[in-house]
């Protein structure tokens, strides 16, 4: 025989989860993700357990044995339990098919052919509508081979649409928290490997061709430096070098920006203090003065800076935007930068133009 007291906290645990308006897991896709697990915690409940044809809605069960009770505590607690695991370890996530969902790592082919290749913890859904063609892009880096002449091939993300005809390219999800400033970032990086894309949201649009790359940051225009009008060229190719330099962990290269020759009669004192040219404050420059006094040439200079640079290996780079001064002397870019995405850190290299050329005065 049951005591009372048993079905009576049952009863009460079991009302204030499922009843409960407070958020919790996603039961309904745990359910579907596990389905063996449901039918192992469920079967010895018997036939004491009632569905809805339409849906199965937890709170309608009619429990009436303590087995039922007790089978449907442990598929919630599991469920719940996978939810946490899910929120905090997503370089583990199922790689099974999902109502058309997919996870990596893994490579295959839509009906139409075209080839996606999902790196760890990416997702797509699947779109199977009839006369359509792509998938919605959830999380994480996608490459994508598009099949040519069958019509448009469109990838709905978050943050845009990227439509494609003919195409191979690149598309890397980023939301997250950076890790010095604590920035809530979110963005997707569009890279064109052959033929184009079209990258397009509600404040603006670009078209990228081979070679090309892009960021689109939520409830901003899509960035392509390639298109901005508003850099100079040599800055471009300034910036574009940094960027390289960066994702390649070259210190050698990041530090060719930098003009020496400046700093150099600068920490000589042949040249005034001036905050344009020099990222740091003036006690920055006098304690660069006190510390590299016997410094015997530019070169020499350039060597130390290349040994003290702190780029430790290769790294993702993502270029957000440059804005320009409005006497287009001086720009700032906003970077971010990072390995993987929970120590990713922003940072904002400055520019100005002087000496006839675009150098870097600030990182």
């Amino acid at each position: 025989m049951e005591r009372p007291e048993n079905n009576k906290w049952l009863d009460e645990a079991l009302t204030e989860t499922i009843g409960s308006e407070k958020p919790q897991t996603d039961f309904d896709k745990w359910k579907q993700q596990h389905p063996d697990a449901v039918n192992m915690l469920t079967s010895r409940a018997g036939k004491e357990a009632s569905v809805s044809p339409a849906r199965f809605k937890t709170r309608r069960m009619i429990m009436t044995s303590t087995i039922t009770k007790l089978a449907a505590a442990a598929v919630i607690a599991i469920a719940a339990i996978a939810g946490i695991y899910q929120l905090n370890d997503t370089d583990k996530i199922d790689t099974t098919e999902i109502h058309n969902a997919m996870a990596g790592p893994q490579t295959f082919k839509l009906a139409d052919g075209s080839e996606v290749t999902l790196a760890k913890g990416a997702q797509i859904r699947v779109n199977n509508a009839a006369g359509t063609r792509g998938f919605e892009h959830i999380a994480g880096v996608v490459d994508v081979s598009v099949v040519k002449g069958l019509g448009e091939f469109i990838v709905t993300t978050p943050y845009g649409e990227v439509k494609a005809l003919g195409t191979e390219f690149t598309l890397d999800m980023v939301d997250g928290v950076t890790a010095d400033t604590k920035e809530h970032v979110q963005l997707l990086a569009v890279e064109v490997t052959e033929g184009s894309v079209e990258v397009s949201n509600t404040k603006g649009a670009s078209i990228l061709k081979e070679q090309q790359k892009l960021v689109v940051e939520k409830d901003r225009a899509p960035y392509n430096i390639s298109q901005d009008d508003n850099v100079p060229a040599r800055l471009k190719e300034r910036m574009t070098a940094l960027v390289d330099a960066m994702k390649a962990g070259d210190a050698e290269a990041y530090s060719a920006n930098y003009n020496f020759n400046y700093l150099y009669k600068l920490i000589k004192g042949e040249v005034e203090y001036d905050s344009n040219l020099f990222g740091g404050t003036e006690a920055d420059a006098e304690r660069l003065q006190q510390n590299l006094a016997n410094i015997e040439s530019a070169e020499a200079l350039g060597k130390a800076f290349v040994q003290s640079v702190n780029i430790d290996g290769p790294t993702k780079v993502y270029l957000r935007d440059i804005e320009i001064s409005e006497d287009g002397k001086h720009a700032k870019a906003r970077l971010l930068t990072g390995k993987v995405a929970g120590s990713m850190r922003g940072s904002s290299p400055q520019w100005h133009n002087f000496d006839n050329d675009w150098w870097q005065v600030d990182d």
